[in-house]
């Protein structure tokens, strides 16, 4: 579900920026073996990053190793917690912005030069 996130002033009007999130949770909490917290958890994580967020570039899981990984493309980070909310009680996300590598190359040549 998508909701109206107050953005702050400095957040408000930026050009999307790309998020890589990593989420982590253990076997205390996952809830593979539990369908319906399944469902209500990992199984709509997806729908509600899609919800709230610009663009969910990609999804990808370690189900072994209980992680969870997501690029989005967003203008705001509350839109990143909005969206991640139905797995906030499993476990703990990182959340980074990130630039492509051959930007940041060109980026590092414009400033020696």
């Amino acid at each position: 579900r998508a909701i109206n996130a107050t953005r702050s002033p400095r957040q408000s009007g930026n050009p999307p920026v790309l998020f890589h999130i990593t989420h982590h949770h253990d076997e205390t909490t996952c809830p593979a073996h539990d369908k319906e917290a399944a469902d209500a958890s990992f199984g709509a994580v997806l729908a509600t990053l899609e919800a709230n967020v610009e663009q969910v570039v990609g999804a990808w899981v370690d189900p072994p190793g209980h992680n969870f990984f997501f690029v989005v493309e967003t203008d705001d980070a509350a839109k990143i917690f909005t969206g991640l909310w139905p797995i906030i009680p499993a476990g703990t996300a990182q959340v980074r912005p990130v630039n492509s590598l051959q930007a940041a190359l060109e980026t590092a040549d414009e400033l020696r030069s």
